[in-house]
């Protein structure tokens, strides 16, 4: 048998088996930490191993091959699970090694790693058993929890073979919380098991839960729903604006013109019906703008209101609520415009 120190991986070859100094992300995230661990982490599986201790070798190489992610950590832990009667593991484990990128300057071990993993899975594909379940008693409607050594099948796997590794194999199942039906087997390298199993009904009046197909999206919100008042405000308050701004010019416009033919702010008879359009215009305008700004408010405090109401209701006070400030609001109107000044 080959010593351990032989089979130790040194610093430098280490760093050749990690591909540093080889650009790309994927190296660039092992840090110098993830590469003293899984150097000392490979070298911890070797010694366990020669010493007979497969289940600790493994634990070792599963955390060197996660931090290292190399060839030589893959094919240790894929030899590791086929020592161990564990097939399934192994052979993924292999087919994963054939997955990894080749370094431009990889060495020769980790090539031979490669060709080592691809023929171990291979040869471990014909270990590798199955279970078929049939699960009988299932009211209309539901679908069965079923779990085989821990992991939970999916629903739509449940009438396909699973794999599995030779040995005894726990499976349950049950229909929503109802009991669950229990039962064992054991199974041989590369061999496949039918099992049928019953279960019980769920309890009276229960329910199944509504099945949603894999890939349907989900539905969208409701719709928001539409506050038409405040909108119709708004709508208002936007064309008083607009007519109040256009009348304004237009009265600001005649003004000018008075002001040229009216001397110190006289006009005569020629001048009258000019005036008094011009008046005209600019009490319009004034309106609109007091029609815009009553709008544009109301518009808000149904925004306001609406929102409030959503929020739902206020938690009780625990302390002495501080009295309402007084809000006054005073419409200031000229010609051609229209404001609000408010005291707080």
């Amino acid at each position: 048998m080959t010593s351990s120190r032989r089979r130790r991986l040194s610093l430098p070859t280490l760093l050749l088996v990690l591909g540093l100094g080889v650009p790309g992300a994927a190296h660039a995230q092992r840090t110098a930490q993830d590469i003293a661990s899984a150097r000392q982490l490979y070298n911890d599986g070797i010694e366990l191993r020669d010493k007979g201790d497969m289940k600790g070798a493994l634990e070792k190489f599963k955390a060197a091959h996660a931090l290292g992610n190399t060839p030589l950590t893959g094919i240790e832990l894929c030899r590791a699970h086929a020592a161990l009667k564990q097939p399934v593991e192994a052979r993924e484990v292999c087919l994963g090694v054939g997955r990894l990128a080749p370094l431009p300057e990889e060495s020769q071990r980790s090539k031979d790693a490669r060709s080592d993993a691809a023929r171990l899975a291979e040869a471990e594909r014909s270990k590798i058993g199955a279970i078929r379940i049939k699960i009988t008693g299932v009211p209309a409607g539901w679908e069965p929890t079923v779990v085989v050594d821990g992991a939970t099948v999916p629903a739509a796997a449940l009438n396909e073979p699973r794999a599995v590794n030779p040995g005894v194999h726990s499976v349950s199942a049950k229909v929503g919380s109802g009991p669950e039906t229990r039962a064992t087997l054991e199974t041989l390298e590369g061999e496949t098991k039918d099992l049928e199993l019953g279960v019980q009904p769920p309890p009276e009046g229960e329910t199944p839960e509504p099945v949603t197909p894999p890939g349907t999206p989900a539905p969208p919100p409701p719709p928001a729903k539409k506050n038409t008042f405040a909108t119709v405000s708004f709508a208002i308050a936007g064309v008083s604006a607009v007519v109040g701004t256009i009348t304004g010019l237009a009265a600001m416009s005649s003004e000018s013109d008075l002001d040229k033919e009216c001397r110190n702010k006289v006009c005569g008879r020629d001048q009258w019906d000019a005036l008094s359009s011009a008046r005209t215009l600019g009490n319009v305008s004034t309106v609109f703008f007091v029609v815009a700004g009553v709008a544009g408010i109301t518009g808000l405090v149904s925004t306001i209101a609406s929102g409030s109401s959503k929020s739902g209701s206020l938690p009780p006070r625990t302390a002495k609520a501080a009295p309402a400030s007084k809000i006054e609001v005073t419409p200031v109107i000229g010609l051609g415009g229209a404001g609000l000044n408010g005291t707080f």
